[in-house]
């Protein structure tokens, strides 16, 4: 993505920013369900986690999965991408 620009958190700055907690961010981290780098994508995906655990009542494992399968279906789409 050329001209844009990707912002690096701290974990107070994305807990402030996200509205979810320095505790609850760590947990998703330790869990792997977000990685340790804290930037603009990691702020996206919070933000879609959070959405999903209040509108589904999803819990962490379910998140876990969640996240994982979104994190395939983008794989893929990469892969089909790069076959055009």
């Amino acid at each position: 993505m050329s001209g844009t620009t990707t912002h690096t958190y701290t974990l107070e700055l994305l807990s402030s920013s996200s509205g979810v907690s320095t505790q609850t961010i760590v947990q998703y981290q330790q869990q792997g369900i977000l990685p340790t780098q804290l930037d603009d994508d990691t702020l996206r995906a919070l933000r879609r986690l959070e959405a999903l655990r209040e509108t589904c009542g999803m819990n962490l494992s379910g998140l876990k999965l969640f996240s994982q399968l979104l994190d395939e279906v983008e794989h893929l789409r990469h892969e089909l991408r790069a076959r055009r």
